[in-house]
């Protein structure tokens, strides 16, 4: 059941983030929210699942493995769709950056839930949700960033 709901997870995030480019232009300013997301995520990840041991992914044995597939299919693509539809305004973006982070809680219980993720250390409160609003945060001002200079 892990293994099915790590690979649909990824497929669902990439359906949803294919229908949306069709009715959203994606520009330069989304592919680099998703590169350096692609890095944050790997770096994090690694650091903190691998190495610390604060959690594993399916099974400690190849929790790297699905780490770096995550990494690199999963994480950059919900931040991508993130940015997508990110408002311009403070008040509206922190509405919509507080119902992303509720989501992604949501998706992260239901992965415990399956023992798609399995933590051994980490805590959802408060470490899961201070991860959550350090990565929007820092998309939101890496995004608006990449707007203002015209990306």
């Amino acid at each position: 059941m892990a293994l099915a709901c790590f690979y649909g997870a990824i497929a669902a995030a990439w359906i949803i983030f294919l229908i949306c480019a069709l009715k959203k232009s994606i520009s330069f300013k989304h592919i680099m929210v998703a590169i350096a997301g692609m890095g944050f995520s790997l770096l994090y990840e690694t650091a903190l699942g691998e190495y610390a041991g604060l959690y594993h992914y399916i099974n400690q044995s190849d929790s790297l493995l699905y780490i770096i597939i995550s990494g690199v299919f999963l994480y950059p693509v919900i931040e991508m769709l993130y940015a997508l539809f990110l408002p311009e305004r403070i008040k509206p973006a922190i509405v919509y950056t507080v119902i992303c982070i509720m989501l992604l809680l949501v998706f992260e219980i239901l992965s415990l839930y399956t023992r798609t993720i399995v933590f051994t250390g980490w805590r959802i409160v408060p470490w899961s949700i201070a991860t959550y609003i350090l990565t929007f945060v820092w998309v939101n001002l890496l995004f608006r960033y990449l707007k203002k200079k015209g990306l």
